[in-house]
């Protein structure tokens, strides 16, 4: 019966050591996040950049070319099924196309050792129109001292731009380095 209660009161304690580390990062308090928080976003900004600049070899060397791409798109009428792509696919130059911006902002990371992930809602721009919003989910895995992408998803949810637009442009990220024009 001791062994019950002292493993009762052990429990939780132990757990806590467990629990990987959880941050909502506004833009203005990246400094009183983890040590590894300000890297894995900024990993996601480059990302970003290099999809949006159609930049395939910075798509490549931030990515794990065996990753998946999850995407599904999402309207009043209805969701469609989820799409499957690999990360080899999305790196692969397809043509000359026409640059876009996608910012995010409100990231959500949590960060265990060498793999972290960040959730966050975003917007995609194109001739500085918005286009459609939604959420991007980053897995990331640390190889060789550097953090990659090793797979994404995201939502694709040209309803949902009230619903979940930031707080003000300010608090989107990345800011500066699209081709893409018309930025707030």
């Amino acid at each position: 019966m001791n062994r019950l209660v002292i493993a009762a009161i052990a429990l939780p304690f132990a757990l806590s050591g467990c629990i990987a580390v959880n941050e909502t990062v506004a833009p203005d308090h990246e400094a009183n996040a983890g040590p590894e928080t300000s890297t894995i976003l900024n990993t996601v900004d480059q990302f970003r950049l290099a999809v949006g600049n159609h930049d395939y070899a910075a798509e490549k060397e931030l990515s794990v070319p065996e990753g998946t791409v999850f995407i599904q798109r999402i309207t009043k009428a209805g969701s469609n099924a989820v799409m499957r792509r690999s990360m080899a696919e999305l790196t692969t130059p397809g043509g000359a196309g026409d640059p876009f911006m996608e910012r995010y902002w409100n990231p959500k990371v949590e960060v265990r050792g060498d793999l972290a992930q960040v959730w966050a809602p975003y917007e995609l721009r194109d001739n500085g129109k918005v286009v459609h919003c939604g959420i991007d989910a980053f897995d990331l895995v640390k190889i060789g001292g550097a953090w990659r992408v090793g797979n994404l998803m995201f939502t694709m949810e040209p309803d949902a731009c009230d619903e979940i637009k930031p707080p003000s442009v300010a608090a989107m990220r990345p800011r500066d380095g699209w081709k893409e024009h018309g930025a707030d």
